[in-house]
């Protein structure tokens, strides 16, 4: 994801820094690399199963956000069908949770900002309560077993314009268009979910809309008429390989779309019929382009993870340039649009589709995996088409940088949910590209390619013991220098720096 300037889309590698303005508390040095986060002040990772355990707890103890997600189950698969009422903007839904019980079960938690209407567990009523936010308690008729399989089938309805949490909503509404997309959270304004990134799931999406509106989402377009409904058009989406819940999208409303295949990938480009005619041209050109510029992630990463690709241009002004929604990142208008419009900002959504979709974060904490690589990504694309050399680009922004003490407080290891998408966006990549000066290219790229490879979610603390088995050199000292530390790494050989 990427956030735009206000004006435009301030581009990852030569961010001018805003966040620079609010300062990190300093968080103090970690001076060893182990297997928890031992940052003052975070939490440990999400507590393991507990066998012993009959009742699901609402939250996993992320230490930015501790309520996110539900202990005591790992979903396999959303199936989700939704019923969009345009003239009272309503939401009435079905999701079936197919999962796997990691405890005995008495009773847990999924998470819905939506009112609930009914709940059953295999086919059996339960009873639920909603508590607090977004948890809704559930208690099955029959206790669930460890390592069982169970379904819950899940009514609801709302209006999810009217859910406000936080400053910053992933639900837009503007003339007769609408769409939820956002991060670290969205579901809960249209489908019930584990909600956090340590558990990914299969995707099923269906969207009931009156005909003549389009319902986009993720994955591969199964049917834009899968209801057979004179007045009504149902759009079928599926994802065929596990997504965490915030991946997922939907957005609803007259758009424009190409769709096609691209070297064997089935693609989906749709922009807004509120953009000009001219400006809808513009947007699918920079589209298009993504092909091509997952061709040369390729070269870097490996083959592409997905069997689809695609992007959304809404006509909403939303608060981020570009968000990584799994096969088909959802883009603001104004950072396509742009005149000074740079093309790094596809490179960065469609780098995450290695690096935070594929393999996403075990807490959000680890946010460095996601975002420091798609940003060291449009470095090394731009280096690799001819652009300027990623070394060069590290060696800018220090010179830059190396005396901004604010901006070095911000560490990888605990940026701190205040600062969780502003300083790993250059402190990331140039960390990255550090790590290639010192272990070299073949061992760098080996390495990125096998990580991106694996998909589910870890954490930084795995990348970083993953990085020194590639490598007979000593990575404790440049990880306590660029990940734990909270100033400046000095320009040495040893930290990554050569001319």
């Amino acid at each position: 994801m990427q956030r735009p300037h206000p004006v435009a889309y301030v581009l990852a590698v030569i961010m001018p820094l805003i966040l620079l303005a609010a300062v990190a508390t300093p968080l103090g040095a970690a001076w060893m690399i182990a297997r928890q986060h031992q940052s003052p002040g975070s939490s440990t990772t999400p507590p393991l199963p507990n066998p012993n355990a009959t009742d699901g707890e609402p939250g996993l103890g992320d230490p930015y956000y501790p309520q996110a997600g539900n202990s005591g189950y790992d979903v396999t698969k959303y199936q989700i069908m939704i019923n969009w009422d345009p003239r009272t903007q309503t939401i009435t839904g079905t999701t079936t949770i197919s999962a796997r019980a990691t405890q005995p079960l008495n009773s847990f938690y999924f998470d819905l900002a939506l009112h609930t209407d009914k709940v059953s567990v295999n086919g059996v009523p339960a009873e639920s309560i909603a508590r607090g936010f977004s948890d809704v308690h559930i208690k099955p008729a029959q206790p669930i077993a460890v390592d069982s399989t169970f379904q819950v089938v899940v009514g609801y309805s709302g209006k999810p314009g009217d859910i406000r949490q936080g400053d910053e909503q992933p639900w837009w509404s503007s003339d007769g268009e609408w769409t939820v997309a956002g991060e670290p959270e969205s579901s809960a304004w249209w489908y019930p979910a584990n909600d956090h990134p340590s558990d990914p799931a299969l995707m099923d999406v269906s969207i009931r809309v009156p005909a003549g509106m389009q319902a986009i989402s993720v994955g591969r377009l199964e049917s834009a008429d899968a209801g057979n409904e004179k007045d009504f058009d149902t759009w079928h989406w599926v994802a065929r390989q596990p997504m965490a819940s915030y991946l997922n999208f939907m957005t609803i409303g007259q758009y424009e779309l190409k769709q096609g295949i691209d070297r064997g990938l089935p693609y989906v480009y749709a922009v807004s019929d509120k953009l000009p005619p001219d400006q809808r041209k513009t947007a699918f050109a920079a589209l298009m382009t993504s092909g091509q510029r997952i061709r040369t992630l390729e070269t870097m990463f490996g083959p592409y993870p997905f069997t689809e690709i695609g992007g959304v241009v809404p006509a909403h002004q939303l608060w981020f340039g570009g968000l990584e929604t799994q096969t088909r990142p959802v883009y603001d208008a104004r950072s396509i649009l742009n005149r000074n419009f740079e093309p790094g900002l596809l490179t960065h959504e469609l780098a995450h589709m290695w690096f935070g979709d594929n393999v996403t974060v075990r807490q959000w904490n680890d946010i460095f995996i996601t975002e420091g690589y798609a940003s060291w990504a449009q470095w090394g694309a731009a280096e690799r088409t001819g652009g300027r050399k990623a070394n060069d680009a590290l060696n800018r922004a220090y010179e830059r940088l190396k005396d901004n003490d604010n901006f070095w407080k911000i560490t990888m290891i605990d940026p701190g949910r205040a600062h969780l998408f502003d300083a790993v966006y250059v402190r990331g990549p140039m960390a990255l590209q550090a790590l290639r000066n010192v272990i070299g290219d073949e061992a760098f790229f080996k390495f990125s390619r096998d990580w991106a490879q694996d998909p589910g979610s870890r954490t930084l603390e795995e990348w970083m013991a993953d990085a020194q088995s590639y490598t007979t050199v000593d990575l404790g000292p440049f990880f306590r220098a660029w990940i734990y530390s909270p100033t400046a790494p000095a320009r040495t050989a040893a930290n990554g720096f050569r001319q």
